[in-house]
């Protein structure tokens, strides 16, 4: 039942088998051929991955309902059968598990025509459409983001053959796409276009295919990471907490040692997480709370400034106030629309909903893109 984040991960999340020849009543299979090589491959993946025949047995996969089955022993069994009858009907027990005809599965009549064959719809041949379609519903960002995974992937190749093979595919996605590809690669005279099997069709686009944009609008479950140090500002820690509580989200206090920290009026707090073992990869955006003196010590620290240099290249916001501009300037991290001054109460708001998304026209900063 997928209704709460689970108590343990590897119990509840490593170990789940989802199987799609496990039905329920009032379920059945169509005559689609991929599912029908799922229905099979799908058991093997789960007696490889879980090691053991009894994988439905573990709790997070073993039905809330009662079920019976003749499968017995095997690795990992955790039943206690009785008896020896392992098949029905049988003649040596009488309360062994058999069908039920009524309220048992019961395959869907469906009727069926025509001739069966063994044999490819002509779409099998059309490789491009679907991937010309997909590429095109893309974002700018998006794009630029499949042509740099393409470049990284195909670097690794140690064919240059294999790099002319691959965007001479590409051509028939789409020009620029392998143009800016074989650039990435070093390559400058394009490779003839493959001829396609089937005629490339021209879908229309989909913006539901995309990704950048569709996340909700909301903070609601994510997490700030908060750096602050002694004589951090407790005004500006607590409007910013306030903040994140409205909007259901949360704080984490981030430091180079994590107790009796002293704040700006004097009081002492303890922080979530040591500042060498609590990278800002942790958190959905960052804000840097601290003194003059403190970033003065803090830019010395390697871990500060990995800190705020990574969730500047990874586009996250960032709250600071005049002593964390102090580290993002040593940190030689350029000020754009997604740096945010805290010292002004009514900048907050703007922090809250740059927190919310990433800043994707700062990557340009950051990294090459194809």
């Amino acid at each position: 039942m997928l209704n709460r984040w689970p108590d343990n991960f590897f119990a509840e999340t490593e170990q789940v088998a989802f199987c799609p020849s496990h039905l329920v009543p009032g379920i059945d299979f169509s005559n689609d051929p991929l599912l029908q090589g799922r229905l099979f491959s799908y058991l093997d993946t789960q007696l490889s991955r879980l090691g053991s025949p009894n994988f439905h047995q573990l709790p997070i996969n073993a039905p809330q309902c009662p079920y019976a089955n003749h499968q017995r022993d095997g690795h990992m069994q955790m039943a206690m059968p009785i008896g020896r009858v392992a098949y029905e009907p049988n003649s040596l027990a009488s309360d062994s598990p058999s069908e039920h005809l009524t309220d048992g599965f019961i395959s869907t009549l469906a009727p069926e025509n025509g001739v069966k064959m063994r044999a490819r719809s002509a779409s099998f041949a059309d490789h491009y459409s679907q991937a010309r379609q997909f590429y095109l519903s893309l974002s700018k960002y998006e794009k630029a983001h499949l042509r740099s995974a393409l470049v990284f992937e195909l670097s690794k190749v140690e064919h240059p053959h294999i790099h002319k093979a691959m965007i001479a595919h590409l051509r028939n996605i789409e020009e620029d796409l392998a143009l800016k590809v074989a650039t990435g690669l070093g390559i400058f005279d394009l490779p003839v276009a493959v001829c396609p099997a089937q005629l490339v069709q021209e879908f229309p686009t989909s913006p539901a295919l995309q990704l950048i944009g569709k996340a909700a609008n909301s903070l609601d479950g994510r997490s700030v990471g908060l750096l602050i140090a002694d004589g951090s500002d407790k005004t500006i820690i607590d409007a910013i907490e306030k903040a994140l509580l409205a909007a259901r989200a949360k704080l984490k206090l981030i430091a180079l040692s994590i107790n009796q920290i002293r704040l700006s009026e004097g009081s002492f707090v303890k922080a979530d997480g040591q500042l060498a073992g609590t990278p800002s990869v942790l958190f959905d955006a960052i804000a840097v709370v601290l003194t003059h003196d403190a970033a003065m010590i803090l830019r010395k620290e390697s871990g500060a400034i990995d800190f705020v240099r990574d969730a500047y290249a990874h586009l996250k916001a960032i709250g600071v106030d005049q002593g964390g501009q102090v580290l993002l300037q040593h940190a030689s991290i350029e000020k754009d629309l997604g740096i945010i001054d805290l010292t002004q109460p009514e900048n907050l708001v703007h922090f809250l909903d740059a927190a919310t998304t990433r800043q994707w026209e700062r990557e340009h900063l950051v990294r090459t893109l194809a």
